[in-house]
């Protein structure tokens, strides 16, 4: 893999330079570490949908996570808190009742904008994913100050279909930056003004890896990650993958591996919190979903 430039001398992030040589799929090195959300299948804050998508850190820390039915859609947005002072597994707990949302579709990722068109805080849910479920409308979720959950409108994109949206109100020298992927393709987009408008191409050919599907994207003041789920060729080619971009889209550190563990582990999304990078799971055959920390 490339150099991975030093995230802690720009961001005062925990992850640090590494530099190894590239290696086979199956030879990955895992970078999920300890588990800092553990979400069963029987947790309220899911009603009974089976599948994390989309997550993003908000207000003070607080966790939004989008569960659905699958191809079923019919998704909810939950909240999650912060409970005491230690990263551990029950960091979080649910705050009230998941919101019922089918203008989220989708819901393959989420971005939060902490004073969106200058009205206050709001997450941004892309509604679609990259092929199966392509969508150029993204979901605007006004959040009250305290971080609930308010009303929603839908914006409809002229870069075409997405499927991972970030925002940094660090880039751009503190004016902020938002980032959107479809495919091989960067899109990014002033922090002030309208998303109907003013988008640039900045990139059409971003490092890829054979027939994995992109999911969620993050990014800071000085990069972007895109998350890229599990194939299902083999256990031992079943990686999940992070690809480290600048605002450009040049390749900064390629093939951050997150196992697969025999095709049941499938990464949707990546966020951070203060120092502290985290990966959302979505884990199949009924065991529960997980948020980790991605280790350096």
């Amino acid at each position: 893999m490339k150099k991975l430039l030093s995230i802690a001398s720009v961001l005062g992030l925990s992850l640090s330079a590494a530099v190894a040589a590239a290696a086979p799929a199956s030879a990955a090195t895992d970078r999920s570490g300890a588990e800092r959300l553990n979400i069963p299948n029987s947790s309220a804050c899911r009603a009974g949908r089976t599948v994390l998508e989309g997550m993003v850190a908000g207000p003070g820390g607080q966790l939004y996570i989008i569960f659905s039915k699958g191809s079923a859609g019919e998704p909810v947005l939950s909240r999650w808190l912060r409970d005491g002072s230690t990263w551990d597994g029950s960091s979080w707990v649910c705050s009230g009742a998941p919101v019922s949302m089918p203008e989220l579709g989708h819901g393959n990722d989420l971005a939060y904008n902490p004073n969106y068109l200058g009205g206050g805080p709001a997450l941004i849910a892309t509604q679609g994913s990259q092929t199966a479920f392509p969508d150029d409308d993204v979901t605007i979720v006004h959040l009250g100050s305290d971080g609930s959950i308010g009303s929603t409108q839908v914006v409809d994109l002229p870069t075409g279909n997405i499927s991972g949206l970030c925002y940094s109100a660090t880039a751009a020298g503190g004016a902020g930056k938002y980032a959107a992927r479809r495919l091989g393709s960067l899109w990014t987009h002033p922090g002030s003004g309208a998303l109907t408008s003013g988008w640039t191409l900045v990139e059409s050919s971003l490092t890829s890896h054979d027939n994995r599907s992109d999911q969620g994207i993050d990014c800071s003041e000085n990069y972007i990650w895109n998350t890229k789920s599990i194939n299902d060729s083999s256990a031992d080619t079943g990686w999940n993958w992070i690809y480290q971009y600048n605002w450009s889209g040049g390749d900064v550190e390629s093939d951050i591996g997150v196992p697969g563990n025999d095709l049941t582990d499938e990464i949707e999304d990546i966020t951070h919190v203060g120092s502290e990078f985290f990966v959302g799971i979505n884990r199949n055959g009924g065991l529960a979903d997980s948020v980790k920390v991605l280790t350096e």
